[in-house]
């Protein structure tokens, strides 16, 4: 899991990093969400292994993932618009950082150091 962290947290820091040209943030955030939906489906594979918490926070990334996907088809706005620029930016990005604080609690929880008091 820390290596699932480390990825997702470098591929968010580059999206950012290259939204300082904007245009190049926008083209970043399509490598980013394949890379982020890869990395869920990773940790789906690893669901019986995951506590409690992990589980919740995974189901609330594709809660959001799929919520989102579902609104881009039925909505589809216009980057014209001020709802395009928060519906194509804000709104990815936000799930995007939202799944490295799920991907870091996970690896936190995951590799915590264990102390038996006797």
């Amino acid at each position: 899991m820390k290596t699932i962290h480390n990825i997702n947290k470098w591929s968010l820091i580059i999206t950012l990093l290259l939204y300082l040209t904007i245009y190049l943030g926008l083209l970043a955030q399509i490598p980013l969400g394949f890379i982020q939906f890869v990395l869920a489906l990773s940790i789906l594979s690893h669901w019986k292994k995951l506590n409690l918490l992990s589980k919740r926070l995974i189901s609330i990334y594709w809660f959001l993932f799929i919520s989102y996907w579902i609104a881009f088809y039925i909505l589809n706005q216009s980057f014209e618009t001020m709802y395009g620029l928060i519906f194509y930016a804000i709104i990815p990005m936000s799930i995007a950082s939202y799944f490295v604080f799920a991907t870091y609690q996970i690896k936190k929880s995951t590799y915590e150091p264990k102390l038996d008091y006797i």
